[in-house]
């Protein structure tokens, strides 16, 4: 039989391509978030370490250009950082809308994975009753074969002719409760024949 072949193998490509892509997308957005982020740390550690110097040059005595000259770059660091906020906040909106896209590209990449198992199992339950009707087949091939053999004229009068005993093939998904009878059968056919009861 020939082997499965998936008709939307093309397009599951793509879309995990797609996929992929926008994982890509959303890496980068994130990448951009976090360094606006740590550059807002680094100008709230300066300003921290602005005002210790102010509190520590205090003791020592220092000029008051010097201390206007600090306050200068106090504030300044101070604007950058409402701009960094306001920077953040925008660069959250558009991760968050590349997210949706990530999952929107992640979930039509399921849907076709999920459409692909289903096709295989068929498949695989349609390989499954072939073979099996090839077996029985050839069993019944086999049996009639044995019958004509010993139905021949020079076939031996004396033993006592014995049919062998075939068995259905059946799984789980075929119906479940004739297995346990055909297994008692199987079982029953084995003592019998190859323990040397009933003989």
């Amino acid at each position: 039989m020939k082997r499965f072949r998936y008709s939307l193998e093309t397009v599951l490509k793509l879309r995990s391509i797609r996929e992929e892509e926008e994982l890509k997308r959303l890496s980068i957005v994130v990448s951009e978030l976090n360094l606006i982020i740590t550059e807002r740390e680094f100008n709230e550690s300066e300003i921290q370490r602005s005002y210790l110097e102010i509190e520590n040059s205090a003791h020592v005595g220092t000029s008051l250009n010097d201390y206007l000259s600090i306050e200068r770059y106090i504030q300044g660091l101070l604007k950058m950082n409402e701009d960094l906020e306001y920077k953040i906040q925008e660069k959250n909106k558009q991760v968050d809308l590349v997210r949706a896209d990530v999952l929107i590209a992640r979930k039509d990449k399921k849907v076709l994975e999920i459409l692909k198992e289903n096709r295989f199992k068929e498949w695989k339950k349609k390989v499954n009753r072939v073979e099996r009707r090839e077996v029985e087949e050839y069993n019944d091939s086999m049996l009639a074969h044995k019958t004509y053999v010993e139905s021949l004229p020079d076939g031996n009068k004396g033993q006592q002719k014995k049919n062998p005993k075939t068995f259905k093939i059946m799984n789980r998904e075929d119906g479940g409760d004739e297995l346990m009878g055909d297994f008692k059968n199987l079982r029953d056919f084995y003592e019998k024949y190859y323990m040397g009861q009933g003989r």
